[in-house]
């Protein structure tokens, strides 16, 4: 079904990045994967490219969601889509507590997000959040 997929991986943290290759090394030597290291505030990606934007356990340290949400939403085609996923939904005792000792995290809330999300251009939010833990997920389409 997806056999002609590619995937392009960005990470801030160049240790992250070496790690990713090298776990990666098959799919990037076939060429079905590219991984380099970024800042997502200044992707330098080619614009409406792209079906899907993914953030796993990330937007917590994104300088600033409107800005970062608004280059997400310049790399995507028309009605792609960007999927967030955060074990925090702001509001949890355990992520206020790794927020306080992890210097420029901030674990937003699902309003938080969903209003960034809106003002950076994306036309349909939706958000989910476990039953028993304070996992969300946050699926927009641009």
């Amino acid at each position: 079904m997806f056999k002609d997929a590619h995937v392009t991986a960005i990470d801030y943290s160049p240790l992250s990045v070496e790690k990713a290759k090298t776990y990666n090394r098959a799919m990037i030597d076939a060429g079905r994967c590219t991984v380099q290291q970024g800042d997502v505030s200044s992707l330098e990606l080619p614009e409406g490219s792209f079906d899907l934007a993914t953030a796993f356990e990330t937007v917590y340290f994104w300088p600033g969601l409107e800005q970062c949400f608004s280059r997400t939403a310049g790399i995507l085609k028309p009605g792609g889509y960007f999927l967030i996923c955060n074990e925090s939904d702001g509001e949890d005792p355990e992520g206020k507590k790794f927020e306080s000792i992890i210097d420029g995290m901030r674990c937003y809330t699902v309003k938080e997000i969903k209003t960034a999300l809106k003002a950076a251009g994306f036309i349909e939010v939706r958000t989910a959040h476990h039953r028993s833990k304070p996992w969300i997920t946050v699926l927009a389409r641009k």
